[in-house]
């Protein structure tokens, strides 16, 4: 089986990371609700990266989720993304992922001009119930939830194709050496060699591994804004939402970049990684080429944490604030994984991955 190209030489930030949209102010949100959903309710904005994003409420107590694309991201991609939505609820209703609500027309999307030349992506959805997991105190249990959540939701997903799945994505791993091309975003010496030597290790362990890796179409951005848990049962997942980032690549990248997410902040930082990899291994298991891997993916996917998002606080400044607001925490669990030996960081991951 053929996989894309995995390195290239121009910068790595693809279309829909380049541009800021000019945001969708919530009259017009109402408006395209009512339209082309038939739905009459009232919009209030909820942050993101690069999307225009409403809780749209239509009365007794039902909410939507309108999502207004950047106009930045292909339509065969916003396609994908609800495709693999509706496959989910047919074949795994219970997980508990948002419920794609069609449009008057009974399509998963649509273009609309939302102004002059600037036509975007429109999706409507249920609203997913709980609070973000980032938001709130943090469990074992609920680690573990999320790493067997994760499990059988790449479960589900390991039969669905799309012709948009093998779509470049900034944020996929495969294509991490592209962003040697940015590395200069950081001038001071030390941060940019330590991030260099992380694209080196990538070069040298993964890329010559990754055609003979299970490839398959994956979240790919399970981090803890996109886990909604129950407020009064932390333990208890109660959505997964955000699939903005959805790809076909390596299926143990999905797992390395959810752990990555879970490294904790203080001077054990790999305990909680390891509570959600042993939620993952009691559902499914890695094999061992790609356990061997995780340790070189995580540092990666931290990497790319830190790449991306400084290279686009760069070109745009009046966000910086929000685009770096993690920067400091993955700099700090750098510095807290540098106190662990490595073959000890390596060992405590391979035996966390033995159901």
């Amino acid at each position: 089986m053929s996989h894309p190209t995995i390195d290239a030489p121009e910068t790595g930030i693809g279309a829909g990371l380049s541009v800021v949209a000019e945001p969708v102010d919530a009259r017009t949100a109402e408006g395209i609700a009512a339209a082309q959903y038939g739905i009459a309710g009232t919009a209030t904005w909820l942050a993101g990266e690069k999307d225009s994003n409403f809780r749209l409420d239509a009365g007794a107590g039902t909410a939507y989720f309108l999502k207004i694309l950047s106009p930045g991201e292909d339509p065969a991609v916003s396609r994908l993304h609800s495709n693999a939505l509706i496959h989910v609820a047919r074949t795994a209703p219970d997980l508990p992922l948002p419920r794609i609500v069609p449009t008057r027309a009974g399509e998963p999307d649509l273009r609309i001009a939302v102004a002059p030349e600037d036509c975007r992506t429109v999706r409507l959805t249920t609203f997913t119930p709980g609070r973000s997991q980032a938001a709130g105190p943090r469990t074992d249990g609920q680690r573990r939830a999320a790493g067997a959540l994760l499990a059988r939701l790449q479960g589900t997903l390991e039969g669905f194709t799309d012709p948009a799945a093998d779509h470049v994505s900034s944020w996929d791993l495969r294509h991490a050496g592209r962003l040697r091309a940015v590395l200069d975003v950081f001038p001071e010496g030390g941060q940019r060699d330590r991030l260099a030597g992380i694209l080196d290790a990538f070069a040298a362990r993964i890329v010559p591994a990754l055609p003979d890796l299970p490839h398959q179409v994956v979240h790919n951005d399970l981090g803890g804004d996109n886990i909604l848990v129950d407020p009064d049962d932390p333990d208890r997942i109660t959505g997964v939402i955000d699939f903005g980032d959805m790809v076909r690549t390596a299926r143990m990248f999905d797992v390395a970049i959810a752990a990555a997410y879970q490294l904790g902040l203080d001077a054990d930082p790999l305990g909680p990684a390891l509570a959600f990899l042993r939620g993952y291994a009691a559902v499914a298991r890695l094999s061992e080429a790609e356990v061997a891997l995780l340790p070189t993916a995580i540092r990666t996917r931290m990497a790319l944490r830190l790449l991306i998002p400084e290279w686009r606080a760069r070109r745009f400044p009046e966000r910086r604030d929000y685009l770096t607001r993690n920067s400091a925490g993955v700099w700090g669990q750098f510095r807290h994984l540098d106190a662990l030996a490595p073959a000890a960081i390596d060992a405590a991951i391979a035996q966390a991955c033995r159901p």
